[in-house]
């Protein structure tokens, strides 16, 4: 059987934030009047936002791509992603709130491409000049994520999409640290196992779950039933995971 490992972007394959490194390209600090559009219209609206000033400013597609390419990826990291692809029989997938031309240019400079199977983000394409992004949907059906991306209905979407291909995983592996990793997480089943990154927003929101403490808007308890690991490099998940393929060959 294949198992399925699904990896967030920001904080998680890479050190920093893509989005925050590229709006420190402008000089003096981002305007009021953009910072407000992430309150009003969310995260991608502001990101719009601060692209359309760096077009002004005449930051072009190689300054934005110079930054991307130069971020570092966490610990371990690109070893986790060569070593499940090619020793484990693991589809790779990556769902992230950043967007789909970060992803994929960071992803060929660093020779990760070809191991991932699919990459799910907002799209985001240069148009005379200037990078242009959307949000990947628009949901307000879960209160867990952003209005924009829903990182557990993408995953469950893929799924089912896998199942009318004929390719059933035996297990999912998910890999994340924001409170936007949360709602993946819960779709997870027993069988499952949930990764989160040590000294981010993720971990604690597990936490406070597996007290009773998270509810949704109809006050139905959230609890997380899929097997819980804690990591600091992508080190610590390639052990992990010899020990589960370990422990599941006996």
């Amino acid at each position: 059987m294949k198992g399925l490992t699904v990896f967030d972007f920001d904080h998680t394959i890479i050190q920093e934030n893509s989005d925050t490194a590229v709006a420190d390209l402008i000089k003096g600090g981002i305007p009021s009047h953009v910072k407000k559009l992430h309150k009003k219209d969310g995260w991608t609206a502001f990101m719009q936002g601060v692209f359309d000033i760096l077009h002004h400013n005449e930051v072009n597609k190689n300054d934005i791509s110079d930054v991307i390419t130069k971020l570092k990826p966490v610990e371990g990291m690109t070893n986790l992603i060569n070593d499940i692809s090619t020793h484990f029989n693991y589809d790779v997938i990556i769902i992230s709130d950043s967007n789909m031309y970060f992803i994929n240019i960071w992803l060929e400079n660093n020779g990760l491409k070809e191991y991932v199977l699919k990459v799910f983000s907002n799209p985001a394409v240069f148009s005379d000049g200037a990078l242009k992004i959307q949000m990947y949907h628009i949901q307000d059906y879960c209160d867990f994520s952003t209005k924009n991306l829903c990182k557990g209905q993408i995953l469950t979407d893929f799924l089912e999409m896998q199942k009318t291909n004929n390719i059933v995983y035996d297990k999912v592996m998910y890999i994340g640290d924001g409170s936007n990793d949360f709602c993946p997480i819960l779709k997870l089943t027993d069988c499952d196992y949930a990764f989160v990154r040590h000294g981010y927003k993720c971990i604690d929101l597990v936490n406070k779950a597996k007290k009773g403490e998270i509810h949704d808007r109809f006050g139905i308890s959230q609890s997380v039933k899929a097997n819980v690991f804690v990591w600091k490099t992508g080190y610590d998940i390639l052990k992990y995971m010899h020990q589960i393929e370990n422990q599941q060959s006996q």
